[in-house]
């Protein structure tokens, strides 16, 4: 008998339609003659917290225990376990899933093979063709080690950080390693050390050009007085020589949904909290509405393509091969019609996600740009825009001289543009840029894992927490913020907690074993 495992009653029942496994024996629990389909939840084992183990401060484990929560379910899957000839993890999750999956095998002592199907997407086929490709391998073993150690690296520094909090400053907040980057990257751009860093207001010179278009100086001043001299040397009426270029580019500026581009999306659009975002997409999934939203790909498998042109037509223009997108990995997109039932967070969000396929597909593979450069004295101006129509089919690309008439001219108050923005989409950009670099630089191509891609959830926790406030798409620290990251200014935390991710990583390239990286962790931990 092989044993297929999930992690909620709706995976489990929709696996189980597919295989044929339509005997519920047991809530959560179905078989046929050959495959049972068995729930068993995130929280049927769980490391056992620290402070549960002991009063010390500081404290770094020799080994981490473990206790079942679910005694009556325990009771059921045991003889499951033990009549199985193969166990198989079924899951959309990476390196966090993959652990959990080792520590229920490494509990019930399975002493058969065991092996993973990756669910990224929940129809019937996929379902039937991720059994069939099911992965076996040392792979899977260290990726549940890049997990564990990765688990174990957030209980060693929330444990210690938070003792340490508590006994120096008084605190009473408990904070996680990727809150810790957040905040100390918050911090940083939103009280920058030096006042060349700080926004500040100036003003630029705009002109009103062939009577209808609007430029603004590339140059910004501080004192208003300058900019009024440049604008003394700009008689309106005045006809100034120029250049036009126009460029042409077949690059997409449209992708498909990862789970960043949807948590910003959904925001703008929506109103929607990036957790909130992810709760909604995960329940579109289990209802095997969309695909995976645990995804940082944002492109589609050729595979896939006669799945879109059924529903959107032909797709020439888009770049089908070498995108770097599998099967097991790939973009955000709507897998059915929606039904009867859903929530009006999952309606709006299933739409959101469908005209971003539509707009994807539909986009002109091949555009074109025009900017307009031309300087008066020594300041400069320029606009660009794209081509669209008729425009579009008369203009050829090239560099063209042209003439441009001042209508009008004047000085206007603007902000000078901030080196780092506050604002959701840009820091979430940011901060998931700094852990995608991890990856990148040493080319493990790690699968999903929440606590790396999700940093949507943590700076909702921030906000739940109070100490980050979110206001018309900014992100500011709240006094109580401003204190909690006081005691990381200045310590590089964000740097030596990516570095130690980095070598937890390198785990799954075999490069490295899970019991150094801790032990390296807790001596770096041990120096904060």
């Amino acid at each position: 008998m092989i044993l297929i495992i999930c992690e909620n009653n709706r995976t489990s029942k929709t696996v189980a339609l597919a295989m044929g496994a339509e005997t519920e024996n047991a809530t959560g629990i179905y078989a046929s003659d050959t495959i049972t389909v068995a729930t068993i939840p995130a929280k049927f084992i769980r490391q056992i917290p620290l402070e549960e183990m002991t009063v010390e401060y500081p404290f770094i484990p020799e080994k981490f225990k473990m206790a079942v929560t679910m005694k009556q379910l325990e009771r059921k899957l045991k003889p499951l376990f033990h009549d199985a000839t193969e166990v198989v993890f079924a899951s959309d999750g990476g390196a966090d899933a993959q652990a959990r999956f080792f520590n229920i095998c490494r509990h019930f002592r399975v002493g058969c093979p065991r092996s993973r199907m990756w669910l990224s997407r929940l129809s019937y086929g996929a379902i039937r063709g991720a059994f069939h490709f099911r992965e076996t391998g040392r792979h899977l073993h260290r990726l549940a080690q890049t997990g564990l150690v990765s688990k174990g690296m957030d209980i060693l520094f929330s444990y210690n950080i938070t003792r340490a909090l508590s006994n120096n400053w008084n605190a009473g907040f408990r904070l996680s390693r990727h809150q810790v980057m957040a905040l100390e990257y918050l911090a940083e751009i939103t009280n920058p050390a030096n006042e060349s860093d700080k926004p500040r207001s100036g003003y630029s010179v705009q002109l009103n050009v062939n009577s209808q278009d609007c430029y603004e100086s590339t140059s910004i001043w501080e004192d208003q007085q300058e900019a009024e001299a440049v604008l003394a040397d700009i008689p309106p009426g005045s006809s100034v020589e120029g250049k036009i270029t126009v460029t042409e580019t077949t690059a997409y500026n449209l992708r498909f949904h990862t789970l960043l581009t949807l948590q910003m999306d959904a925001y703008n659009n929506l109103g929607f909290l990036p957790d909130q975002t992810a709760r909604v997409a995960y329940s579109l999934y289990t209802k095997g509405l969309i695909s995976s939203p645990m995804t940082a790909c944002s492109h589609l498998p050729a595979y896939l393509r006669g799945h879109l042109e059924t529903v959107f037509g032909e797709t020439n223009g888009y770049p089908w091969c070498d995108n770097g997108a599998t099967l097991n990995n790939h973009a955000i997109i709507t897998l059915r019609a929606t039904e009867k039932g859903m929530t009006s967070e999952e309606y709006q969000l299933y739409w959101l996600i469908f005209n971003r396929m539509k707009a994807v597909v539909e986009q002109v593979p091949t555009r074109k740009y025009a900017t307009i450069e031309f300087t008066v004295g020594n300041t400069e101006f320029s606009r660009q825009w794209e081509l669209t129509g008729e425009a579009y089919e008369v203009t050829e690309p090239g560099v063209f001289d042209t003439t441009v008439k001042i209508e009008d001219a004047g000085v206007y108050p603007c902000d000078v543009p901030a080196t780092k923005s506050n604002s959701l989409s840009d820091i979430l950009s940011c901060l998931y840029a700094k852990s995608e670099l991890v990856d990148k630089t040493i080319g493990a191509d790690i699968p999903y894992s929440r606590e790396i891609n999700d940093w949507g959830s943590v700076i909702g926790s921030l906000v739940r927490d109070g100490l980050v406030s979110l206001d018309n798409g900014k992100l500011n620290l709240t006094e109580f913020g401003g204190y909690a990251s006081e005691p990381f200014a200045g310590g590089e935390y964000s740097e030596t907690l990516l570095t130690w991710q980095t070598e937890a990583n390198c785990i799954y390239g075999g490069d490295t074993t899970g019991r150094a990286v801790i032990e390296g962790f807790s001596n770096s931990l041990l120096r904060m």
